[in-house]
C-alpha cells in the first residue's frame, strides 16, 4: 500500500482579511493534507472596512477571535510578530526569539499607514472615531462651515473618503444646515476613476446631488504654515477643516525583497519574486489596488495552488481580480455593476442591484464566515432596486498585471512617479 505523504506545512503570517480568507480556503480545499500555522500579533480580526460607518451610527467595526478561527480550521495560532524570513532555512524568525519552519509561506502582513498631512485629521480606520465625531459636532453647532476631504498623492485606497463625505453631507443636511461647504480633493481625474467611466459618472451624480464639490487632478502637498497647496494649479486649499486618508507603505520585512516603497513584489500567481515557496497577498504586495476583496481573491488563487501541491484534486485557477466596492451614503442599498469588456472603464450601461456582501468585503470564504458569526444573511439572487437608496456597489474586472500607474492616476507631481 502507498505510504501517505506528510502534510504540507504552511505558515500564514498576518491576521487580516487575506490571512483569514487563506486559512478558511486551505481548510476547505486541502483539509488534512496541510498543517497550518497562523502567526499574528493581534488576537482579534477587525473588519476595518466598516470604520467609516461608526461615526454616523450606521454600523460598527466587527471583532472576531483569531483563536476561534484557528480552532475551526485546525491551525496552530502563534501570537507573535515575524521580524524576518530566512528563505534558505525555510523558516521565519519571531520577535520573541523563536522561529517557525515551513514548506510554504504566505505573507499577509498588510501595510504601514503614514500621516500624509500634519494639519489634517487623518482617518485610517485603525484608531478612535472620536476626532471625527468632534468634527460633526462642530458642524452642527456652527463652529465650522467648510470641510475638504483630501485623497493624498501616492498609494492609498480612496473609497472610504467618499463615504465620509457623503455621510457627512447627509448628516448636516438632515439637521437643516445648508451653509456648510463640502468638497473632495483628489489626484483622480474623475470620482473613483479606478472603477471605470460609467461607475465614476454615477458617483459624480451622487456627489452633485449631495452638494459636494469635486476637485480632481489635484495633488495636495504641505506648504507654508502647514497649509495645503494644490498642484499643478498652485492654489491654496480653502477649507476650515481637512480630513485626509493616510498614505500606504509596504511592510519592509527583513529577508523579503521589496520595491522602493517597501511593497513585496509578486508575480501573477502571488509568488514572491526571487524566493522559492513564498507567496504574498494583501496590501503589503506590489499589486496596486489596496482593497480587501482583491486581497481575498489573491488569497484564493494562492490557496488553490498550495492545495494542489499538497495533493488535493483541484485545478488551480489564475488570479483574475474583480474590483467590487460598496460606497456607503447613509440611505439604503444599491449595486452598480460594471462588467469588464476589454479595458477597465468600458462596458455596458450600469445596473442597480442589491449586493450580497453585507460586510463591504466580499470573500469566497470570508463572507460566509462573517455572516455566520454575525447572524447576517446574504442575498442569493440580486434584485433590482431604486436608485439612491443608500450605498452604491461598484464592480469592474481588472487584469492580474494591472499597472500601478493606471491605478493611482499618477502625474509628474506624484511622489510615486
Amino acid at each position: 500500500m502507498p505510504v501517505p505523504s506528510p502534510p504540507l506545512k504552511i505558515a500564514i503570517v498576518g491576521g487580516g482579511v487575506a490571512a483569514v480568507e487563506l486559512a478558511l480556503a486551505l481548510h476547505d480545499l486541502a483539509g488534512e493534507r496541510v498543517k497550518l500555522t497562523m502567526i499574528a500579533p493581534n488576537a482579534e480580526f477587525r473588519l476595518r472596512a466598516l470604520s467609516t460607518a461608526a461615526p454616523f451610527s450606521v454600523d460598527q467595526v466587527r471583532h472576531h477571535s483569531l483563536g476561534e478561527l484557528a480552532e475551526r480550521v485546525g491551525a496552530e495560532l502563534i501570537g507573535d510578530e515575524v521580524t524576518a524570513v530566512d528563505p534558505q532555512r525555510h523558516a521565519v524568525r519571531l520577535a520573541t526569539g523563536g522561529s517557525v519552519s515551513y514548506d510554504a509561506l504566505v505573507l499577509a502582513v498588510g501595510s504601514r499607514r503614514r500621516t500624509a498631512f500634519t494639519r489634517a485629521m487623518t482617518f485610517s480606520g485603525d484608531t478612535s472615531t472620536l476626532p471625527f465625531n468632534g468634527l460633526l459636532a462642530d458642524l452642527e453647532e456652527g463652529w465650522s462651515h467648510s470641510v475638504a476631504f483630501v485623497v493624498p498623492p501616492g498609494t492609498t485606497w480612496p473609497l472610504p473618503l467618499y463615504e465620509l463625505a457623503l455621510m457627512t453631507a447627509r448628516s448636516v443636511r438632515g439637521m437643516g444646515i445648508d451653509d456648510v461647504r463640502l468638497q473632495i480633493v483628489s489626484p483622480e481625474a474623475t470620482p473613483l476613476a479606478l472603477f471605470g467611466a460609467q461607475a465614476s459618472t454615477a458617483v459624480a451624480d451622487l456627489l452633485e446631488r449631495a452638494g459636494i464639490d469635486f476637485h480632481g487632478g489635484a495633488h495636495a502637498r504641505a506648504g507654508e504654515n502647514g497649509r495645503l497647496e494644490l498642484l499643478p494649479s498652485g492654489e491654496t486649499l480653502d477649507a476650515e477643516r481637512i480630513v485626509a486618508l493616510p498614505t500606504i507603505e509596504g511592510p519592509q520585512l527583513a529577508g523579503v525583497p521589496t520595491d522602493e516603497h517597501g511593497f513585496i513584489p509578486i508575480d501573477e500567481d502571488g509568488r514572491v519574486r526571487g524566493l522559492s515557496d513564498v507567496y504574498a497577498a494583501g496590501d503589503g504586495t506590489t499589486y496596486p489596488v489596496k482593497q480587501g476583496g482583491i486581497a481575498c481573491q489573491l488569497a484564493d488563487a494562492i490557496a488553490e495552488r498550495l492545495a494542489a501541491a499538497a495533493g488535493a484534486d483541484i485545478d488551480p485557477q489564475p488570479f483574475a481580480p474583480v474590483l467590487r466596492g460598496r460606497l456607503l451614503t447613509g440611505h439604503g442599498a444599491q449595486y452598480l455593476e460594471h462588467p469588464r469588456d476589454g479595458e477597465p472603464g468600458s462596458g455596458s450601461a450600469p445596473e442597480l442591484r442589491l449586493w450580497s456582501a453585507a460586510h463591504k468585503v466580499e470573500g469566497r470564504y470570508l463572507s460566509p464566515w462573517l455572516a455566520e458569526l454575525d447572524g447576517t444573511a446574504s442575498e442569493a439572487v440580486p434584485e433590482p432596486v431604486a436608485a439612491d437608496e443608500g450605498h452604491v456597489d461598484i464592480e469592474v474586472q481588472l487584469p492580474a498585471s494591472y499597472d500601478r500607474r493606471d491605478a493611482l492616476q499618477l502625474d509628474p507631481y506624484s511622489p510615486l512617479r
